[in-house]
């Protein structure tokens, strides 16, 4: 009987045993991140295949790519202690740093807005993989068909349209239509109306949230959707006659590189019209999202023409949001308008009420040459900006001071990385541009990681070329100006 007793007991125990290990390990064991509830429209397969089959293979390119692999001398040269945000109050890193700690688990969202220094994408692209590569991929961001608003695309696609379109855009002193986060709309009333984006290379695998920014004023419309085998034919949901900004999020288990949009309008003599404002394309994980905001030829006024900012920016829940402007506002008078600060400060102050807890990064801007004349103002921007900034509760990024400072231009252009109208960048120039921007963020985090009660930071400087810029390493490289340096 005691036999038997110690049989049962031993089963028990042992038993026991296993499942407490088992518990244990199901408790420890680490967990992949989990998708976001979406509430998204689920799409039909069909035979029909909309894209390019034999398209190039999704690849996240790196500085390296663009510099014949200098990009790590690029950042021993540039330093840390050059490379990095300035700031008045460490409380602004402080909260910096607790939503990039969140990247992999919350995400991490950057609203970079800005003129054609942005609008292009190869700054926003390397600074988005080099991010993503570390914080993990949330997805691509905002894109727009910016062939109908007759202007160039981002560098990673390109798209067509069909139909007619009215269009306007943040360079218009009074946009002719109301504006949204993108800084372009695009309006139909027709009949049949369409755009495609056309991708240089498949999006990353996995599954896909494609938003959808619009405004109708109709229920006549219909929109179909289509990316590889898989389709959405949805009746779209009106604001009414009163125009407001709504959001229509759809799923895809994958995207090919192509994705059409196509309207029908059942009613186009009811007066009723429908924009578009972009579609954000994101991973239905967590991890950084980069969204591309540039418009050529905006000015620092740009922000305060946008009607739907609110509405529009709400849905894209920014932590780090970047105003990287001044170029326009200096290149053609080559000096600054008395009321450039008033419409900086009115900026700052409509992002801060409807986002109190995002961290807004003010930049200065490069140095630069029209018509043959230095624009001396750049430096009186970036004085400018800095103090903006700073009593404005804003980081401070002094590209003009990181690039090289006065007369850099002209050593880019030398070089290969800026073009021959001394403004704007040459695709090498702007990845250098995007990684070190990207690396400046890094810079601040661990800075303030090493050093936990530093306060402030500014960094006193000069007008003059700078010690351990992105000029001082170009002439390390190569004492004479060389333009294929960095081609294989």
């Amino acid at each position: 009987m005691l036999t038997r007793s110690l049989h049962r007991f031993f089963i028990r125990s042992t038993l026991l045993g296993l499942v407490a290990l088992f518990l244990g390990s199901c408790t420890t064991a680490p967990r992949p991140p989990q998708e976001k509830a979406s509430g998204a429209l689920v799409p039909q397969r069909v035979d029909t295949f909309v894209g390019n089959s034999s398209a190039k293979a999704y690849a996240r390119r790196t500085v390296d790519d663009f510099l014949a692999q200098q990009g790590q001398s690029l950042n021993r040269y540039v330093t840390a202690e050059t490379n990095i945000f300035e700031f008045k109050d460490a409380r602004l890193v402080q909260r910096l740093q607790q939503k990039w700690a969140a990247a992999k688990t919350e995400g991490f969202k950057v609203a970079h807005f800005g003129d054609s220094l942005v609008q292009g994408g190869y700054a926003a692209e390397i600074a988005r993989n080099r991010l993503q590569s570390i914080g993990g991929s949330a997805g691509r961001g905002m894109v727009f068909p910016y062939s109908i608003a007759k202007t160039y695309s981002q560098n990673d696609y390109k798209s067509t349209f069909s139909g007619e379109w009215a269009t306007a855009n943040s360079i218009q002193q009074t946009p002719r239509l109301p504006l949204g986060v993108s800084g372009f709309v695009a309006r139909t009333s027709g009949a049949d109306a369409s755009f495609t984006l056309n991708f240089v290379s498949t999006p990353e695998p996995g599954k896909k949230l494609v938003k959808f920014f619009y405004v109708a004023t109709s229920t006549a419309f219909t929109l179909r959707v289509q990316s590889g085998n898989f389709v959405h034919d949805v009746v779209v949901p009106s604001g009414g006659t009163q125009p407001r900004s709504q959001m229509l999020t759809l799923s895809f288990p994958e995207l090919s590189d192509t994705l059409r949009f196509e309207l029908r309008n059942a009613s186009p003599n009811s007066g009723g019209y429908f924009e578009v404002h972009g579609v954000s394309i994101e991973n239905t994980t967590p991890g950084v999202m980069y969204h591309n905001l540039g418009v050529g030829g905006a000015t620092y006024s740009a922000l305060l023409a946008q009607t739907y900012f609110e509405e529009q920016s709400a849905q894209l829940a920014p932590d780090l949001i970047v105003l990287d402007w001044g170029t326009n506002d200096l290149v053609y008078k080559n000096s600054i308008a008395p009321d450039l600060e008033k419409i900086m400060v009115q900026t700052i102050k409509r992002v801060k009420a409807k986002h109190p807890q995002a961290v807004i990064l003010i930049t200065s801007a490069q140095d630069m040459n029209f018509r043959r004349k230095n624009i001396t103002a750049a430096w009186d921007f970036a004085e400018l900006a800095r103090r903006v900034a700073f009593e404005n509760d804003c980081l401070f990024y002094d590209w003009y001071r990181v690039a090289g400072g006065r007369g850099a231009m002209t050593i880019w252009t030398a070089y290969g990385l800026a073009s021959t109208d001394n403004i704007h960048l040459t695709g090498i120039g702007y990845a250098v541009k995007g990684d070190l921007l990207a690396q400046s963020l890094l810079n601040t985090l661990e800075r303030f990681k090493r050093e936990p009660a530093i306060k402030s930071l500014e960094i006193k400087t000069t007008v003059n070329i700078q010690p351990h810029s992105v000029v001082g390493w170009l002439k390390e490289l190569s004492p004479v100006p060389n333009k294929r340096i960095f081609y294989r």
